[in-house]
């Protein structure tokens, strides 16, 4: 197995193992989950994955669920999200990290390329933890006691949600079970034990115990430390691509510049 550092501050490439055999990803395991701690995010070429065993690749990460999101599940499993676009919005061209307006966000994400464009459509990760490391200090302390509130409904989602049910049960029903709640703005990373920098501009929506003013300044600060380009890494997809990420150490954008080419992703959430 070989592994290439694509930046100083995330992201590896790693080369020389079949994830669709079961021996050799059981084999490398270990290796695996020192290296996602470490780089945050992995990415490997030229592989061939079943629904089925893209899940099972991705249970060496951590517990796989039944899909949660606002996107559809894969027809052969339904742990498997079905990421499919033409060029048109799907609301993750926004710094973003998933689904963390659920009381525990997965933890990882894997990502597999099956149609992809020509060119465009690459994705974008940040580094939270570098992102966090950057301020001075009385900021730092300042932070660690804030508390921010996260909702799902970005407009983006909704409407992706009413154009798959006109009706608006499906919307209605995620609204229901899905209701808006307190995240630390300052995580400690269940892993690593490091800070991480714990709001974005796709689904934190204010700060509490803050003006709004303050709120609205401070969203913005923090959110925009994802697009500082040191701690950034940019991956250009090809079919069979693979990408894991550490969902509460990143965050990360989706380029949509491919219009009217086709897209179509596998996601995997990873508790």
């Amino acid at each position: 197995m070989k592994i290439d550092n694509l930046t100083p501050a995330i992201g590896s490439e790693i080369h020389g193992i079949n994830l669709a055999d079961p021996d050799q990803v059981d084999r490398y395991a270990d290796d695996l989950r020192t290296i996602l701690a470490e780089r945050q995010v992995i990415f490997f070429r030229d592989q061939v994955l079943s629904p089925d065993a893209q899940v099972r690749f991705a249970k060496v990460f951590g517990r796989v669920e039944p899909v949660s999101s606002t996107f559809p599940a894969h027809p052969e499993n339904p742990h498997v999200e079905l990421l499919v676009s033409q060029g048109t919005r799907t609301g993750t061209d926004i710094w973003h990290a998933d689904l963390t307006w659920q009381k525990s966000p997965p933890a990882g994400a894997c990502l597999y390329a099956v149609e992809v464009p020509e060119t465009g459509g690459d994705t974008m990760w940040a580094s939270m933890t570098a992102a966090f490391n950057s301020l001075a200090p009385a900021m730092q302390s300042y932070l660690r006691d804030l508390r921010a509130v996260h909702n799902w409904e970005a407009p983006a989602l909704t409407d992706n949600l009413r154009k798959r049910d006109e009706t608006g049960a499906l919307y209605r029903a995620i609204r229901e079970k899905y209701a808006p709640i307190e995240q630390p703005v300052i995580l400690e990373h269940p892993v690593t034990g490091d800070p991480v920098t714990f709001v974005n501009a796709l689904y934190t929506t204010h700060i509490r115990d803050v003006t709004s003013d303050e709120s609205s300044a401070l969203i913005a600060f923090l959110s925009g430390l994802a697009k500082v380009p040191e701690w950034q890494v940019r991956f250009r997809w090809r079919q069979g691509s693979v990408a894991v990420w550490d969902n509460i150490a990143t965050q990360h954008y989706a380029v949509n510049d491919y219009h009217p080419e086709p897209r179509r992703m596998h996601r995997v959430a990873i508790r």
